[in-house]
């Protein structure tokens, strides 16, 4: 299955994770014939370990955490008991036999392996990242992995060159606005929607209305391309 189709009019559903939750989708997928793509993080999928966006920490919150290097992001955490590689007793994300099944209606790519925030990682932490989640992916799932979701939406340079370098043919954002012919192949738009049971909300969002009143209201979005690395 081809993360790009070449239609006049094109959709694709994407969800970044592959949240363990995921899997209840797969009959509507089998029934509707949905063309989905799941971003895998090639270091959390088939474990019990957790995404560190979700650990809860009284003394500082998610959002300021985004904004810490990598390493002093997973210092801090560690001040509350976790680790990226530590075993939980429940898994967060999807598990081996659940992407075996899934595989076979659902496109599957990468998402680095911990979900970092890529420009406040280190040259090395970054090419680990990118180049090592392709690997784990194509080896142990054989999985043909041709797309890198940048996590949280966060890029650079850089992690763009690393991306051509490890054999991505394509990087994808949660930068506001389509897709046209133009559109460079490394910094493809989406309509980023929310986790949300409200369907009003939901068609606002997917339609672009909701992007676009943001931008034209001249508010940016606080994540996307910078040019500023922990290099």
């Amino acid at each position: 299955m081809n993360l790009l189709k070449h239609t006049k009019k094109a959709l694709i559903i994407t969800f970044d994770d592959a949240h363990i939750r995921n899997y209840e989708i797969l009959p509507a997928i089998k029934e509707f014939k949905i063309p989905i793509t799941i971003f895998l993080c090639a270091s959390i999928i088939n474990t019990n370990r957790h995404f560190w966006f979700k650990v809860k920490n009284k003394s500082i919150s998610t959002s300021e955490l985004k904004y810490k290097s990598n390493k002093d992001k997973l210092e801090i955490l560690s001040n509350v008991g976790f680790h990226q590689e530590k075993e939980f007793a429940n898994a967060q994300a999807l598990q081996k036999e659940q992407i075996e099944e899934m595989k076979q209606y659902i496109n599957m790519q990468s998402h680095t392996l911990f979900h970092p925030i890529l420009p406040k990682c280190s040259y090395n932490e970054a090419k680990e990242e990118i180049f090592k989640s392709k690997e784990i992916l194509e080896n142990e799932y054989v999985l043909n992995i041709n797309a890198i979701s940048y996590p949280n939406g966060d890029y650079s340079d850089r992690d763009i060159q690393f991306s051509k370098d490890a054999g991505y043919k394509c990087g994808i954002t949660v930068d506001y606005g389509f897709n046209t012919s133009k559109t460079d192949i490394f910094k493809l738009k989406r309509l980023s929607v929310n986790d949300t049971d409200n369907i009003d909300e939901l068609i606002v969002k997917t339609s672009g209305v909701w992007g676009f009143i943001k931008t034209r209201n001249g508010r940016h979005q606080q994540f996307g391309y910078t040019k500023n690395t922990e290099d």
